[in-house]
């Protein structure tokens, strides 16, 4: 980091958050995102089994790098994860990353896991829908040869002065993705979306319940 101090807690910003989701591959600047938000809280710099984890002895020209690039910060104090289900946050987080008001979250089936600003019969049309488009979009990143480290990019309904009305994010978890759909310009640098992130990695790096 800037300051070196192995007593900061090491955090993901919404930027570190985004590009830990744009795409399924596993440079080490991802590995690292994904770990840190697998925690339910930042760990201090000095606590991070680095060579577990990347099989680093000194993390530190990685650290610079990441925090020049906006996907890492340290803090005095730590954070704790979202508490709780991820289906009560969506309504409290949603609503910051649309300017509208209006976004959605939905699986990688076509099914809404939660919504703001829609109505219930168009939050399920736009789910569907979001499912299509995002294997619309990996076909395309195929045939266009897009780099897979940029990931396969957001799919959007634009009107004729080019401003988008609807865009469509994948979000990739582990071997899964999930489907975000933002109406009116989105605003993915809000810390509401590195809590949503968050969530959501908390929510699939917890082992299933038993029966």
């Amino acid at each position: 980091m800037s300051r070196t101090n192995t007593d900061l807690y090491l955090g993901v910003t919404a930027a570190g958050a985004y590009h830990a989701t744009a795409a399924k591959t596993n440079s080490i600047e991802r590995r690292l995102l994904r770990r840190l938000l697998d925690q339910p809280r930042t760990p201090k710099v000095g606590t991070v089994p680095w060579q577990e984890w990347l099989g680093l002895a000194d993390p530190t020209e990685l650290l610079l790098r990441m925090e020049s690039l906006g996907w890492l910060w340290g803090l005095d104090f730590p954070q704790e994860a979202p508490a709780g289900s991820l289906e009560p946050l969506l309504p409290e987080v949603l609503p910051s990353l649309s300017s509208l008001g209006q976004a959605l979250l939905a699986d990688h089936q076509g099914l809404q896991i939660g919504f703001a600003g829609f109505g219930e019969e168009q939050a399920q049309a736009i789910a569907a829908i979001s499912s299509d488009a995002i294997a619309l979009s990996f076909r395309y990143s195929r045939i266009l040869d897009i780099d897979e480290e940029r990931g396969p990019g957001a799919c959007g309904v634009i009107d004729a002065a080019g401003h988008s009305q609807i865009g469509i994010w994948p979000l990739f978890q582990g071997d899964h993705w999930f489907a975000l759909a933002i109406a009116g310009r989105p605003r993915l640098n809000h810390p509401d979306f590195q809590r949503l992130i968050w969530a959501l990695s908390q929510h699939n790096s917890r082992p299933p319940t038993a029966a």
